[in-house]
């Protein structure tokens, strides 16, 4: 029954019976189950729909879906890129769904590191080819930043209906927490703390750690992320803590009980930017990509800014929107002053 050993040391693997193999396989399952079900409702629909291409690709190859080899995740690279022609972050990511779909139950395949980084270094000179032969970039790029300027247009032009009160409210509130679509779309009410200086908004649904962001009254009444969200509350008469903050709308006007979905969030988003006559096209994550900027525009250092973003310290993406601010700067731009 895998009792301790009665020589003084601990069993080794090779000496565990049945009953212990098959109970610590019934703890592996369960934990898996688990942590699969703390990953973000986006990211799990990406890994199924990553797992969903690579059951075509199998199929088409005539391979089983568990044979992900140094050779077939090559070939499922070359398939994505040449056949498919996706994006070189869509392949980057849908390698990683498979690899991590792999190891969940029914299949509980190990998929060698090695065969994942051969297919990756393919997929880098892929993309290395395409640039050196000045090929179109593939996919939508990265997301034009949402600067100050075009926000207070943006609201500006929100209308005073409760459509506009909703829109208002998450764009301010989502470019103060420098959220992405689905951190927007999954917040709930009791996420949304008051405080005698503002919000406490604990930001729960991410793809990265929980963080908390302190968000304080604004300066200007019309663009306070503050105001607007209580501006918000009161005319959609939000109360269950459990319920999202921001909801669907019927054509009617009457705030309907069911949240946004990512997707929709960022056209809440896309489509104010329209209705204001901007021709930048904003996405969902604009006004994150905004947020780092202007904060980045206005001195704060990197420290104040990822407590807000939630990056990781040494982030390449924190140090992209560091950059696009930092080139102009004095001291970071060897051009500046020096008598040309």
């Amino acid at each position: 029954m895998g009792a301790p050993s009665t020589t003084g040391r601990p069993l080794l693997p090779a000496e565990y019976d049945a009953d212990l193999r098959a109970r610590l396989a019934a703890l592996d399952t369960a934990s898996d189950e688990h942590a699969q079900d703390q990953r973000p409702i986006n990211t799990q629909n990406a890994y199924k729909a990553d797992w969903k291409t690579w059951e075509a690709f199998c199929t088409q190859f005539q391979i089983p879906t568990t044979a992900a080899t140094r050779g077939t995740l090559r070939a499922f690279v070359d398939y994505l890129w040449n056949r498919e022609k996706r994006a070189y972050s869509t392949i980057d990511r849908k390698l990683a769904g498979v690899v991590v779909t792999l190891r969940l139950p029914p299949y509980r395949v190990v998929v060698d590191p090695e065969a994942t980084k051969a297919a990756r270094e393919l997929l880098k000179d892929y993309r290395k080819k395409a640039e050196e032969a000045e090929e179109p970039a593939r996919g939508r790029g990265k997301a034009p930043a949402m600067r100050l300027d075009s926000l207070r247009l943006i609201v500006d032009k929100c209308d005073g209906d409760i459509f506009g009160v909703r829109d208002r409210a998450m764009l301010l509130l989502g470019f103060s927490i420098a959220a992405r679509r689905a951190e927007l779309a999954g917040l709930r009410l009791r996420n949304i703390r008051d405080d005698d200086n503002g919000l406490l908004v604990d930001v729960r649904v991410s793809k990265t750690d929980p963080r908390t962001v302190p968000v304080p009254y604004g300066a200007n009444p019309a663009t306070c992320p503050v105001r607007a969200w209580k501006a918000w509350a009161e005319a959609a008469q939000i109360a269950d803590p459990d319920r999202h903050a921001f909801r669907r709308i019927h054509h009617t006007g009457s705030v309907q009980p069911q949240g946004l979905t990512p997707q929709r969030a960022g056209d809440i988003i896309t489509a104010a930017g329209l209705r204001a006559g901007i021709e930048v096209l904003f996405t969902g994550h604009s006004v994150r990509s905004g947020l780092a900027t202007e904060a980045r525009r206005a001195g704060k250092d990197r420290k104040a800014i990822a407590a807000i973003t939630g990056h990781k310290e040494g982030s390449k993406v924190l140090d992209g929107y560091m950059q696009i601010v930092d080139q102009w700067d004095e001291q970071d731009n060897a051009l500046i002053g020096i008598g040309l």
